[in-house]
């Protein structure tokens, strides 16, 4: 995930990185870290959570045009996409596996 989309999102929707905080529950500190490019590798439950709050789809962060662009309204983005899941037998469970799922369904769709 390229943090500028974040950022960008975030700005389209009028929020700052203390509210956009306060709405998802991520903390203040790893939202900058995502946006400055630091943490390129969310997992898909900050994803989700960020999608959720910005009311968007998740394929906002991670999906390209056919030209591997990303469109948001204030721009374009360049990007590539590296996606790990890394999950504890104790953190499974069939609604993060569903996710995962649809997740994947719809970056083969492109």
């Amino acid at each position: 995930m390229e943090g500028t989309k974040l950022k960008l999102l975030r700005e389209e929707k009028g929020l700052s990185i203390s509210q956009l905080s306060e709405l998802s529950g991520i903390s203040k500190s790893y939202l900058s870290l995502i946006e400055r490019d630091i943490q390129r590798n969310p997992s898909i439950e900050i994803l989700d959570k960020l999608a959720t709050t910005l009311k968007v789809d998740i394929d906002q962060f991670i999906k390209g045009n056919q030209d591997g662009e990303t469109k948001i309204s204030s721009g374009v983005i360049k990007g590539t996409l590296k996606l790990e899941i890394e999950l504890s037998e104790g953190q499974l469970n069939t609604q993060k596996l569903r996710k995962i799922k649809n997740l994947i369904q719809e970056l083969n769709t492109e």
